[in-house]
């Protein structure tokens, strides 16, 4: 799936057109989630956030780093460290499912 957005900055005088090119269907569930959720917040029924869902991570993904004994994953995975998450993100960009901070 390819994709394209157009973003204007400031007095429309910075234009930016990003091309969104997603390889398989995990990079496209993901990139579709973070356009229809925004931020990704979770909402239930009557609209109270219920979460927020950060990123989607690929098995196969998960196995080849966990096979790889890859430090942030490991981190990430045994002991839920936030800053080995973002590590992460920043590594494999496509798994993110929102947009702003965590």
């Amino acid at each position: 799936m390819i994709a394209q957005e157009l973003e204007l900055k400031g007095d429309g005088e910075e234009i930016k057109l990003i091309n969104h090119i997603n390889t398989d269907d995990a990079e496209k569930l993901n990139w579709e989630t973070a356009q229809g959720n925004g931020k990704g917040f979770i909402r239930g029924e009557s609209g109270e956030v219920e979460g927020r869902l950060i990123g989607r991570i690929p098995a196969e993904d998960a196995a080849m780093l966990e096979a790889q004994f890859d430090l942030d994953w490991l981190a990430f995975d045994r002991n839920a460290d936030k800053r080995a998450f973002k590590r992460l993100l920043k590594r494999f960009p496509y798994w993110r499912c929102c947009e702003g901070g965590i």
